[in-house]
């Protein structure tokens, strides 16, 4: 005599326990894979700010290190009284109503591979801050004219503010800083130059960089 084994199916609480369980471990499977996601996205932007950040160290490092003692005039055929300035007014075709110029100098070790291009190794090069970014801008050739071309770079940007400073002297181990350059009828270079980065929502960045052959390395 046989006998009709009985099927037993699932019951409705119980399918509808399963489908809480299979709800809270896809919610939490979703939650952990987005975490992932932003942290690799958040690593990336703080890797390619971090890339920025060095290479425009290294851009106003080469710049203050190779400072030259030389003059310029400007685009009415004036000469320059000093061969560095810092936070001055400055007026000229290029300037725009909204920027402030925080230093201009002349450089060495400008590249022109074969003296193919009609100019020295000397670049005139200017650090202004417009529109909440720091700009380095310059020419090729020293002297500005109406149609001299000049190159802007964008080296930090999403500032507050930026701002420098330039070491006067040395006294008694303490750094003594000007506001602006020259200071006193001085016709050299500052020592150093300090730039001051103000950023939303992060503390103030300062950066020291050396002048010439004083140390030429930045801080």
């Amino acid at each position: 005599m046989t006998f009709a084994r009985r099927q037993k199916g699932m019951t409705l609480p119980e399918v509808l326990i399963a489908l809480m369980v299979f709800a809270a471990i896809a919610t939490a499977s979703v939650y952990a894979l987005r975490l992932g996601v932003d942290s690799r996205d958040q690593l990336a932007r703080v890797d390619e700010e971090l890339k920025s950040f060095q290479i425009a160290r290294t851009l106003i490092k080469e710049d203050m290190a190779q400072v030259a003692p030389r003059r310029v005039r400007n685009e009415f055929g004036d000469m320059e009284e000093t061969v560095f300035r810092g936070n001055l007014e400055s007026f000229g075709a290029r300037r725009e109503d909204d920027e402030r110029l925080l230093a201009a100098f002349v450089r060495g070790g400008a590249i022109n591979p074969d003296a193919v291009a009609p100019r020295s190794t000397l670049q005139f090069v200017e650090y202004v801050y417009r529109n909440g970014a720091l700009i380095r801008r310059s020419r090729a050739y020293l002297d500005e004219a109406e149609n001299s071309d000049a190159v802007e770079r964008i080296l930090f940007d999403g500032l507050v503010d930026a701002r420098a400073e330039f070491l006067l002297r040395e006294n008694r181990g303490d750094l003594e800083w000007a506001d602006i350059w020259p200071v006193g009828g001085a016709g050299q270079p500052p020592k150093a130059v300090s730039i001051t980065l103000e950023r939303e929502n992060a503390g103030p960045l300062r950066q020291l960089f050396w002048i010439g052959a004083v140390g030429g390395a930045g801080a």
